[in-house]
């Protein structure tokens, strides 16, 4: 394999072929920005923070498909993976998940102690969540606690504190996670059944879009609570109502668990985050 097909291969397994990831976990983050400061957000501090978030996306990515070598190669969707499809070995995949991970502490550097001991416990749970799809019947529960500790990073870097404000936005953001990733694991659903891997689609079984909407509707719930509390312009409400719009059509989307609808509706999710994103900088700063 020369040099310019295997950097291919290695960017396929950071996935920066497919940026949705990495857009998922910014626009939480980039609104617990504006939330925590009430509109006035270090920019320095959330520079750092978009590259982190790019850096240890594709760090879970790596450290995924490491854990799930042995699984990869008999999953349709999964099966041409670098590792498992022969193009990168788990040493190589170590090398470049631990390169990434020195690569997001460096911008460490230029926060408090409070954000590194934080950092080392997200890392913890990035790791720790491909390992939970063996044993615990819900891994999402884990994926969610990982995806969203960028806003408690983001509490105690701007903040110097980790306060009830950021508590509360982490919460909304858990529920949401494991929402948008019920409806990505639907995609696997069956492959997952067979090879005994654990997800919230097979544990939630004929209830799914039940919880999924659930799920949904306790995240955006909570942000609108916030937003009432806190006296936001009514613009937040408009963008509130556009993301509970989209919420009902991917419910719709994923109730025949139809595997090309279940993706659609997880990318979905894409606009969901996005419209929040533009109704809490309004909301906060009109």
């Amino acid at each position: 394999m020369n040099s310019k097909t295997k950097l291919s291969s290695f960017l396929r397994l950071m996935r920066a072929d497919k940026p949705i990831g990495s857009a998922l976990l910014l626009w939480p983050t980039l609104m617990s920005f504006y939330l925590l400061t009430d509109g006035n957000p270090n920019y320095f501090l959330m520079s750092l923070f978009i590259i982190g978030t790019i850096l240890m996306r594709s760090a879970g990515c790596v450290i995924n498909d490491f854990f799930d070598r042995d699984f990869d190669g008999n999953v349709e969707r999964t099966k041409e993976r670098p590792i498992a499809a022969g193009e990168i070995s788990p040493n190589e995949a170590l090398l470049l998940f631990f390169f990434l991970v020195l690569c997001s502490a460096c911008l460490l550097l230029f926060m408090n102690l409070l954000t590194f001991l934080m950092a080392l416990l997200g890392l913890g749970l990035a790791t720790f969540y491909p390992i939970s799809k063996r044993f615990f019947p819900i891994p999402q529960v884990f994926l969610g606690l990982a995806f969203s500790w960028g806003i408690i990073m983001v509490s105690s870097a701007q903040l110097g504190e980790i306060n009830i404000l950021s508590l509360a936005l982490f919460l909304s953001c858990f529920f949401w996670i494991i929402a948008y990733d019920t409806a990505y694991a639907l995609c696997d659903k069956k492959d997952d059944l067979d090879l005994g891997i654990h997800s919230s689609a097979i544990t939630f079984g004929k209830n799914v879009t039940a919880f999924f909407f659930l799920l949904h509707f306790l995240s955006i719930t909570i942000l609108i609570l916030i937003a009432y509390l806190k006296n936001f312009h009514i613009s937040f409400y408009f963008f509130a109502s556009i993301s509970s719009a989209l919420v009902i059509y991917q419910c719709f989307l994923i109730k025949d668990q139809d595997s090309t609808n279940c993706l659609k509706a997880f990318k979905n999710n894409n606009l969901v985050g996005l419209s929040f994103l533009c109704g809490s900088i309004l909301g906060v700063t009109l």
